[in-house]
């Protein structure tokens, strides 16, 4: 009998801030927040790369094969 491959399930929360320009020229920004729900660790985050860099601690995001 084979053993049925182990399933690891992680999970994330992403909340994201749009910061209200104090004039109309200004561009809108974002700001984000990701937490961990296992370990309760949240990251804030200005740029996706560094919510990449979180993620990966957990997932090995750059080595799993998609369809």
């Amino acid at each position: 009998m084979e053993d049925a491959p182990k399933t690891n399930i992680v999970s994330f929360i992403l909340r994201f801030v749009q910061e209200q320009p104090e004039a109309d020229a200004e561009p809108l920004t974002y700001r984000g927040a990701i937490r961990h729900i296992q370990s309760d660790e949240e990251l804030v985050f200005k740029c996706w790369d560094e919510a990449e860099d979180f993620i990966q601690q957990y997932v090995p995001i750059n080595q799993i094969d998609y369809f």
